[in-house]
């Protein structure tokens, strides 16, 4: 039976936001909020390997297929990412090996090479993640708006533009302000 523990609260920028109850560790629905906090991750990790967005796309679902299957032989606890991003890079290796010659893809070392680099880079991710969170605060308003409508809304630069009223390359130049100010900004706090 799934315990449930009191609720946290949760902030998404400034907003505070109420996040669903926690369940007990050794449930499915854990198990289940573990994949769906990941999918970014693995999104991003299979990408990195398969040139192909639309194969990614067919990879990362077969991914979570085998991940559910094989949901009994992780053990709570214990490097969830790791243990995906393992998952994800037999699922790729099985599409490469499908494919034969068939296609232009990257060599198997190559693949290889770059699975164990973002192993090595992706314990940093959550860190990061937080440092971009407190980032985004600090920009100035308008940076905050165009940066979390461009990134988390996913809209055009044009269409952005053409809603508050300027030119494409305006809105461009307060984008790039913004990225550069985070970057500086997410720099100096892995630093510290």
């Amino acid at each position: 039976m799934c315990r449930l523990h009191a609720a946290r609260p949760v902030t998404v920028g400034s907003e505070p936001l109420m996040a669903l109850p926690l369940k007990h560790p050794d449930s499915p629905e854990h198990f289940a909020d573990l994949m769906a906090e990941h999918q970014p991750r693995l999104r991003a990790y299979i990408r990195s390997l398969i040139l192909d967005e639309h194969v990614s796309k067919d990879i990362l679902q077969e991914t979570n297929v085998t991940l559910l299957k094989k949901s009994r032989d992780f053990t709570m606890g214990t490097n969830f990412t790791a243990w995906a991003f393992r998952v994800a890079y037999f699922e790729v290796l099985t599409w490469r090996r499908r494919q034969g010659r068939n296609r232009v893809h990257l060599d198997n070392e190559l693949v290889e090479s770059l699975a164990e680099t973002i192993d090595t880079v992706s314990p940093d991710y959550d860190k990061r993640l937080e440092a971009l969170a407190a980032c985004i605060d600090e920009l100035p308003e308008r940076q905050q708006m165009i940066v979390r409508r461009k990134y988390l809304n996913e809209e055009s630069v044009q269409d952005i533009a053409i809603d508050l009223g300027f030119r494409a390359n305006a809105a461009s130049q307060l984008l790039f302000r913004a990225r550069t100010g985070l970057f500086k900004c997410i720099t100096r706090k892995l630093a510290n």
